[in-house]
């Protein structure tokens, strides 16, 4: 198929292919615009884009999909390798900007991960080098509400939360990761008897000494959320 020419899907949506080389191409490949969504109509299984990948190797690593995008010039630019945005534009049951599942087959002994297994990870990578002077605000992953008006009011839903953590399914199963499952993991970190580190051993006095502070910022202040070791829980 050649490049930079227009080539047809279906009856009539354009799907607009384009090289880097071609100028300066606002969209190397696409279909829709802005002002026209291709609309699947009324197909209860529509899917804008499918693809099912399989992959056999035994060593190395594999990715169903990969990109990786540079903001290659000094500048005001803001950008990102991914951009996921769902519009709700009618009344609907239930909405997601983006759904994320790691699954194992239900195959007893042939589906474990003898590593780590996330369902989504977010990885910060500070760059080995020690000139680097960043300025600005850094977080491995961001959880917001954003209120897009003077207007913007939650009043009257059943629930609002910038983080909401569940343990979902089948009763019995959710019942069994009752017994396991820890709702907050902090690894990396070493406790200190100090007040400016992440993890402090400075324990205040009305709490046994086998405890520690996990440092959080509120507005400009630091804090720490006091943790009791298990032994002391009662």
């Amino acid at each position: 198929m050649a490049l930079n020419e227009y080539h047809y899907f279906g009856k009539s949506n354009e799907v607009r292919v384009q090289t880097a080389s071609d100028g300066n191409p606002e969209v190397i490949l696409g279909i829709g615009t802005s002002a026209s969504y291709v609309s699947g109509g009324t197909n209860t299984g529509f899917k804008g884009a499918e693809l099912r990948l399989a992959s056999s190797a035994t060593s190395g690593d594999v990715r169903g999909m990969y990109l990786r995008f540079q903001l290659a010039a000094d500048g005001t630019t803001s950008g990102e390798a991914l951009r996921v945005y769902t519009n709700v534009n009618a009344n609907v049951a239930t909405a997601h900007g983006a759904h994320v599942s790691l699954n194992f087959v239900a195959t007893a002994g042939g589906s474990e991960c003898s590593g780590l297994a996330a369902a989504v990870r977010g990885t910060l990578q500070i760059p080995d080098i020690a000139s680097w002077a960043p300025t600005g605000t850094y977080c491995a992953g961001m959880f917001e509400i954003y209120s897009d008006g003077d207007a913007s009011d939650p009043d009257g839903m059943t629930e609002l939360a910038v983080l909401r953590l569940c343990n979902s399914g089948d009763a019995t199963g959710a019942a069994n990761i009752d017994d396991d499952a820890y709702i907050l993991s902090v690894q990396g970190f070493t406790a200190a008897a100090d007040a400016t580190s992440a993890v402090s051993s400075t324990s205040l006095n009305e709490l046994p000494g086998s405890s520690v502070g996990l440092a959080c910022k509120i507005g400009a202040t630091r804090y720490y959320i006091p943790a009791v070791v298990s032994t002391e829980w009662n």
